[in-house]
């Protein structure tokens, strides 16, 4: 155990810088857009360019670390995302942008899969709970960082394109330096949708739907913020302030689902997330800042908490070969959720003004909590007695699932893709 904290160590923090740099693009990229005059329609289109890259680059990483191994993709996948990043200097062209954008997500996807299986493979099963919950912390601390970087530079310059490039590059230290054993290739085993579905129908659509809603809200909200009339300082909060809320409060909903039904946990969140979005439609640009820092907060609190609370549902009810699986299934789905979710937000946006994207919001989520609220009459709630524990777990790569530690231990196999 020894051996293995500083090998762990040395990767998480690759990824934090990894995390800074991502986190700073992810509201950079639409907010310039939107300083530069271009449509909300073109700027869904290159947020779901990237989500769709993403998902292709989950499916993809498990082959082509078999062929050149961990430290070579992640050596790639790096070098390709500073190059891409610098790419977006040289003109403001959303099929630029958007092409930039699809190859940086399916590098992103590689990177955090290479970076998780190798930190499951050094993390002991004792100590697997506390690796994956400094592991969240720390990426939601760095992202949220990276976020508010914004806030002391020029968003119309071109100093954040080249901080991001080497955020990317330096990432790539701390891995290089780890004298840690390379883990065997990554895999990600999946199940088809239709059994999924039979295992827990109200996880499948909670994860597909925060997918839709999540990435809508926080790769959207710079542009909203734009349209209300916001500077980029408070802008880039709006956005941090969503990811602190979910940090502190994934836990104290965690610990609640489990002892009551975490359906009803599930409800109640996009009942919160159903009025903060409303409120925001209908105030936003009428509420002093300090409130909508408020609305924003506790909109990420429950939001970008109910994923997870998703999985710990579907967890209960899976027998122990199936979670390897199950959860990467799920992951995937709320990818495929993301691809689709900021292009039908901005459309809205398109059609009644900067309202729309939580209008959105609003529909989506009341919408998945009626269906959660019907299964709820389906089927009864596993007893707490016999359910795991809720554990918080990132919506970054297939291999993040297995720090979780319900997971079995074993080697898996399996190919990729969804059947």
């Amino acid at each position: 155990m020894r051996d293995a904290i500083p090998a762990i160590l040395a990767i998480v923090l690759g990824v934090m810088i990894l995390q800074l740099g991502n986190g700073l693009i992810g509201v950079l990229v639409p907010l310039r857009m939107g300083l530069e005059g271009l449509s909300p329609t073109m700027i869904g289109v290159v947020a779901t360019f990237y989500s769709f890259g993403f998902l292709i680059g989950c499916l993809l990483m498990p082959r082509l670390v078999r062929g050149i191994g961990h430290i070579r993709t992640f050596a790639v996948f790096a070098a390709a995302v500073s190059a891409s990043t610098l790419g977006l200097t040289l003109g403001i062209d959303w099929i630029l942008w958007g092409c930039l954008r699809f190859l940086m997500g399916i590098c992103m996807a590689g990177l955090f899969s290479v970076a998780e299986s190798w930190i499951v493979a050094q993390a002991p099963q004792p100590i697997r709970g506390r690796v994956l919950s400094l592991y969240m912390i720390s990426n939601k601390l760095t992202l949220a960082g990276g976020q508010m970087l914004l806030a002391i530079g020029d968003p119309m310059g071109t100093g954040f394109f080249l901080l991001i490039s080497a955020c990317a590059s330096l990432s790539l230290i701390p891995v290089a330096l780890t004298r840690a054993v390379t883990p065997p290739p990554p895999t990600v085993a999946t199940m088809s949708l239709k059994e999924l579905y039979a295992i827990a129908p109200a996880a499948l659509i909670g994860c597909v739907a925060t997918g839709l809603m999540n990435a809508a809200v926080i790769g959207i909200t710079p542009l909203y913020g734009l349209q209300i009339g916001l500077a980029a300082g408070p802008i880039a909060a709006l956005v941090s302030v969503m990811q602190i809320g979910s940090l502190f409060a994934q836990w104290p909903m965690g610990w609640l689902s489990d002892r009551i039904d975490r359906r009803r946990v599930i409800v109640g969140g996009l009942v919160v997330v159903l009025a903060v979005s409303l409120a925001i439609a209908l105030l936003g640009p009428i509420l002093p800042v300090w409130m909508l820092y408020a609305l924003f907060g506790i909109w990420g609190a429950t939001g970008l908490s109910i994923y997870a609370l998703c999985i710990a549902h579907a967890s209960d009810f899976a027998e122990p070969g199936q979670m390897v699986p199950l959860t990467s299934t799920l992951l995937l789905s709320w990818a495929i959720g993301s691809t689709i979710g900021p292009l039908l937000a901005t459309l809205v946006m398109e059609l009644i003004g900067p309202a729309g994207l939580f209008f959105y919001a609003a529909v989506i989520s009341a919408a998945t909590g009626g269906f959660v609220a019907y299964r709820m009459t389906r089927r009864a709630s596993k007893p707490a007695d016999l359910r795991g524990k809720f554990v918080n777990v990132p919506a970054s790569s297939p291999q993040a699932m297995k720090l979780d530690p319900r997971m079995p231990m074993g080697k898996d196999d399996s190919e990729p893709g969804v059947k």
